[in-house]
Formats: structure tokens, sequence, C-alpha cells
């Protein structure tokens, strides 16, 4: 179905509900607002400024953008019409396909500069996206209650985007680092790299600060058709655990590409409901 007709397929309804969640859960905490159809030129500029803050794909902020478009297209007393995609600087994306993965090397020598420059918290946090297959604000996000309790158990509950939880199975890496975290720890009801009385957002903008600065440092240039970001890690991490559960298929005697069962078990591990968002990440 044409979206100039007003309508949208089912499963870019669903994309629509999701970024439409973030937005207003954005603009809730940012600006007090509770109506939809109060949103302005300023809260839509201020919230492409914090996704870009947040190494959001630009194909994803302007998804974001395009759904509050769509819900607003059917509000009578909303506010004027919003600012379009040039205005806001929301271009032509480059293919949302391209390998974003890290190379093990490549973690292996930030994750030595970290040390370098005594910078744990970066270290903890990219341990945990390499081997946890976690997003920033959900490492961000623990404490050391839950720390302790995934250590004990070997499974972490994480809360991901739009509130989602699952259960992350917690290899002995990744054990050891909740392990380093918990004991830096004052009391254990803190968060695991979030100061006292310190924004959340701010300790992500520095975590993701250190690698912007130090990445050329690193990245292997022959290799490298994009920048290292944290998200990145998740990929590193979603093709490690493909290829554990990865059993070779075929069919009419040609290989299969993908494992479905092994391509299900590991987008639950990452907390997409959509089998397609996990191909992007094995980059096959």
């Amino acid at each position: 179905m044409e979206a100039s007709e007003g309508k949208v397929s089912i499963k870019t309804h669903h994309r629509y509900r999701e970024s439409m969640k973030e937005i207003m859960r954005f603009c809730a905490r940012e600006f007090r607002l509770q109506k939809l159809s109060k949103i302005a030129d300023k809260h839509v500029i201020a919230y492409v400024n914090h996704r870009r803050d947040q190494e959001t794909a630009e194909k994803t902020i302007k998804n974001d953008i395009a759904a509050l478009r769509f819900y607003r297209r059917y509000m009578e007393d909303r506010n004027g019409e919003l600012i379009d995609n040039r205005g806001i600087g929301l271009k032509s994306t480059p293919d949302g396909r391209k390998d974003r993965a890290w190379r093990e090397d490549e973690y292996e020598k930030m994750l030595k500069l970290t040390r370098e420059l005594n910078r744990k918290d970066v270290e903890l946090a990219i341990r945990l996206a390499r081997h946890a297959g976690l997003r920033v604000h959900e490492i961000t996000r623990l404490d050391g209650i839950k720390a302790e309790q995934a250590i004990e158990t070997g499974w972490l509950n994480v809360k991901g985007k739009g509130g989602k939880e699952r259960q992350v199975p917690l290899s002995q890496e990744a054990k050891q680092v909740l392990l380093e975290a918990c004991d830096l720890l004052p009391d254990k009801k803190l968060k695991l790299l979030v100061p006292k009385d310190e924004k959340t957002h701010l300790v992500i903008k520095r975590i993701q600060g250190f690698i912007r600065r130090h990445r050329e440092k690193v990245f292997e240039k022959d290799h490298r058709t994009v920048n290292l970001t944290i998200h990145g890690l998740r990929h590193l991490y979603a093709r490690g655990e493909y290829s554990k559960r990865e059993k070779v298929q075929s069919y009419k005697g040609k290989k299969c590409k993908f494992d479905r069962k092994a391509l299900r078990e590991v987008s639950e591990l990452l907390g997409h409901g959509r089998k397609d968002v996990t191909r992007i990440y094995l980059a096959r």
C-alpha cells in the first residue's frame, strides 16, 4: 500500500509505533510535553540532535520523523506543519546494510587504549557491548543489584527499546565484567557506570565521545567503510552468537543464506522482533 494514500503496511505501522514511543518519551522528558499535537519544529530539531548524539543511523532518524509526520496527518489540532527534512539537515542516507561490525583486533586495540588512558567506564561499557550484546543505554541502566543477580543465575534481565525485556545468557567474560563493575560500587543500589547525582545521558555521551576521538587509532582502514561506534560491537557479538548456532542447511542442492533457527535465537538475544534487522547485523 502506498504511504501517499495515507496507508502503510502492517510491518511499517509497527515500526512507526516504536518510533513514536521514542519521540514521545524524549519530548516528555526534555520538554514536559504531553500531547503529540503540540510537537513543533524546536522539538523535532532537538530530537534529531539527541539521536545524532547517540550516533543513531541517519536512516533510523528519518524513519522516526516519517512516523511523526504520518500520525500528525490525522490530527485536526496539530501545531502547524513541521519543518521539512532538508531544514533539519536530513539528507539521503547510506545503505543500512553496510558492515558496521568491529573486527576483533579493533576491539582489542580500543580495549588497550581504555586501560592506558585509565578509562574504566569505557572499558567496562565496550566489554559488555561485545560480550553481552547490550546497547549503550541498556548498559547504563544496569544497577549493582541486577548485576549480582545475573552473576548468580547466569542470566541478565535487560530492558531494551520500548520497555521490551529479554533474558541474555552470560558468558564467563560477561560475568567477569559485571563482577568488576560491582566491585567499584559503593552502594549496590547505584547504577554500574553512572556516578551518584550524575545524568545518565552525559555518561553515554562521554563513552561515545571517547570512541569517536580514538577510533581512527584502532580501525583497519583497508576494511572500514563506516565509522566505529559502540553499537558496532553488538554486530560483532551477533556474528559470534550466530556462528555458534549455525548449521549448514541447503534447499534444492544450494546452501541457504541463513539458518532460520539460529537467526531467530540471535534476534531474541539482541531484542529484535524482526529477523530482517538481525540480517543487517550479520551483513550476509
